[in-house]
């Protein structure tokens, strides 16, 4: 007789499997291109290296644009002048950058009760952020700068807060 943990080993056991077989099915996988612009003019003859460097983009972003010396000042200059590109943009990152040109940037979502605690600050200490910090209503102890960044975002927010600040005084 033999025990449970062994006629669940011997299921387990996969009997007509090798290494190479595997590794042949590895091979002969397809690369599963995403995005559309790439999809378009994707090769799948060729290697990733090889389609992303006839797309015009870097498969290696380190060596592509390679970081200037940081211990002479004044060769600094003239290495970033060198590192600019002069090589004029493909179809596929024209189509890139006017999709990024287009692209509307999503606003954050205030919630009603931070609407309520960065009014009250901003009537008691106006622009005065260091203030806001050190004041008893900021438990969450936000520093002055995460304080001058939520306000101007709650300030310059397109979202309704009529009903919400109406009960603060």
């Amino acid at each position: 007789m033999t025990g449970v943990r062994r006629k669940k080993a011997q299921r387990k056991r996969r009997v007509n499997t090798t290494k190479v077989g595997s590794k042949r099915k590895k091979k002969d996988k397809k690369v599963k291109v995403l995005n559309q612009t790439l999809r378009k003019n994707w090769d799948q003859k060729k290697t990733l290296k090889q389609n992303l460097q006839d797309l015009g983009l870097a498969f290696d972003a380190n060596k592509a644009v390679p970081l200037p010396k940081q211990n002479v000042k004044s060769q600094q200059s003239e290495e970033t002048e060198k590192m600019e590109i002069d090589k004029e943009p493909t179809p596929v990152i024209k189509e890139f950058e006017q999709i990024a040109a287009n692209e509307v940037k999503g606003e954050r979502h205030i919630s009603p009760g931070e609407a309520q605690f960065l009014w009250q600050l901003i009537q008691d200490h106006g622009t005065n952020y260091k203030a806001m910090s050190r004041d008893k209503r900021n438990y969450q102890q936000h520093t002055p700068k995460q304080l001058k960044r939520k306000c101007e975002a709650f300030l310059g927010s397109k979202q309704d807060f009529s009903g919400c600040l109406e009960n603060v005084g």
